[in-house]
């Protein structure tokens, strides 16, 4: 048998052993048969934790890429669209809600996905409270500040239930911000 079909063999056979495919007596064994007597157990733990590492890294990688390119796809489309505005919007709502939904299912495996899902949302919901502004409200400046308002409170208030100081910190800072233009401009 080829070194490398051997190699790969034994990969798997370590992969199945870390992922509890296979007892570990016939894991143990088959890694055995396979190196035929030679201690290529270690090096095949290495050589499997690299590679299995390496593809989470790949697929994180990819998933990062996927949301960041959907995000900023959704928010230049609130910001271009001027004649169908109501397809931006919807599409925003709907990618708001998945994320939001994945972002809680993985909140129990303590993703780092999670924070990053929130952030994608409120930053599309803030895009999409501006853009529902410019095209129904653009004479009401006070509808604006209610929505930025609006979008601080849930960011503060969703800070403090799951517990994410960023977003807390976020809300304060905006509504202070909302609150010194408010008193500057208009009293």
């Amino acid at each position: 048998m080829s070194l490398q079909r051997k190699q790969i063999i034994l990969n798997e056979i370590a992969f199945w052993k870390q992922n509890k495919l296979l007892p570990e007596h016939y894991c143990d064994f088959l890694t055995a048969l396979y190196a035929q007597g030679e201690d290529g157990e270690s090096e095949v733990k290495e050589k499997s934790t690299k590679a299995v590492l390496a593809k989470e890294k790949g697929k994180r990688r990819l998933a990062y890429s996927t949301l960041a390119i959907i995000t900023f796809i959704l928010i230049v489309s609130l910001t271009l669209f001027t004649t169908l505005v109501f397809i931006p919007i919807i599409l925003a709502g709907i990618v708001i809600v998945s994320f939001l939904y994945i972002g809680f299912k993985l909140a129990k495996n303590k993703s780092i996905m999670t924070p990053i899902l929130m952030v994608c949302s409120a930053l599309l919901l803030l895009g999409a409270s501006f853009k529902v502004w410019d095209v129904y409200f653009v004479e009401y400046p006070s509808v604006l500040i209610g929505l930025i308002i609006g979008n601080c409170l849930i960011w503060l208030f969703s800070g403090l239930l799951l517990k994410l100081v960023y977003f807390s910190i976020s809300g304060v800072i905006g509504i202070a911000f909302i609150l010194f233009y408010m008193f500057r401009y208009y009293f």
